[in-house]
């Protein structure tokens, strides 16, 4: 029996913000067609009409109008509807690590001790069981929508409270849910993508990759292109890139220890590889970015992008 497709799909934030809000009519649709899939971020879901199932790794929870979902980053999933009928969703992708590091400057055990909880497990919220969280990404969807003064300021305020919320939600702090797959290739590519996270700053070599997908070369770089859409190569470049991005968006360090912090040798294939993904050298980027350009990463990479 062939198997089921599983994608990453890869989304960019706008600049300056710790989320992509996806809205409107393009979430008020027929649900169930897609593909099993993952993202690179943590994924918030309010379901404002319809039914049916959420598929999270081999387990189905039920869903209905009101519910919030929340999936962690690299964490298959997708929806099963229960009829034909139109439905309406809207999403928030959101980096909470790099959100609460922010937030909570200084307060680096804590930080560590919140992106824990929030990544340890899926939750799919009942209208009863959301409460105050429910509100909040509620209202955190219409300030997107129609960024008023100050938008930006109440978005964070609100995040940063929906967060904690959902980690009160978690019932359990040392419960780690297992995420059961059939594909057992698939679960060995996320652990590589998990190792690549963590390391990135590192000299990755393929030998280590193979070590954690317990996997041939071979089998590694097909599975690779296969689920990603990109070698592994070009992911850990892309991982670099986006972190890279981030410290340049927020000090003015030299470009040489920017490209040791993220994992480059050298400064020029730092800037090489920045300017073939992002489309532009770090000063450039960093100039728009300082200069409030809207969202100037777009990366040049092919990996599936959003839905």
């Amino acid at each position: 029996m062939e198997k089921e497709r599983v994608e990453l799909r890869y989304y960019e934030l706008p600049q300056g913000m710790p989320l992509l809000a996806l809205l409107g009519e393009r979430w008020e649709t027929e649900y169930g067609n897609d593909s099993m899939h993952f993202h690179n971020y943590l994924e918030i879901g309010y379901c404002y009409k319809g039914e049916g199932w959420m598929c999270l790794g081999d387990k189905m929870v039920p869903y209905s109008s009101g519910c919030i979902t929340v999936i962690p980053k690299n964490f298959p999933h997708h929806t099963v509807a229960d009829n034909e009928k139109i439905q309406k969703w809207e999403y928030l992708f959101v980096d909470e690590e790099s959100f609460l590091k922010q937030a909570m400057p200084g307060q680096v055990l804590k930080t560590e001790q919140i992106v824990k909880r929030l990544q340890e497990r899926t939750l799919v919220l009942s209208p009863g069981e959301g409460g105050e969280c429910s509100f909040l990404i509620k209202s955190i969807l219409d300030e997107m929508r129609a960024k008023g003064e100050m938008y930006s300021l109440a978005v964070k305020a609100k995040l940063l409270a929906v967060l904690i919320e959902l980690v009160r939600l978690n019932p359990e702090a040392n419960f780690t849910e297992t995420m059961n797959i059939h594909d057992k290739v698939l679960e060995s590519i996320l652990h590589v993508l998990e190792y690549i996270e963590k390391n990135y700053q590192e000299d990755i070599g393929i030998e280590e990759l193979l070590q954690v997908a317990h996997m041939s070369e071979t089998h590694l770089r097909r599975k690779f292109k296969e689920y990603l859409n990109i070698s592994p190569a070009e992911y850990i470049n892309l991982i670099r890139i986006k972190k890279a991005c981030e410290i340049l968006e927020r000090s003015d360090d030299n470009l040489s220890d920017i490209a040791l912090r993220v994992g480059f040798q050298t400064t020029g294939t730092f800037i090489r590889n920045f300017k073939q993904i992002v489309g532009t050298v770090p000063k450039e980027w960093r100039r728009m970015a300082k200069n409030g350009v809207n969202n100037p990463v777009n990366y040049n990479v092919s990996v599936l992008k959003g839905w």
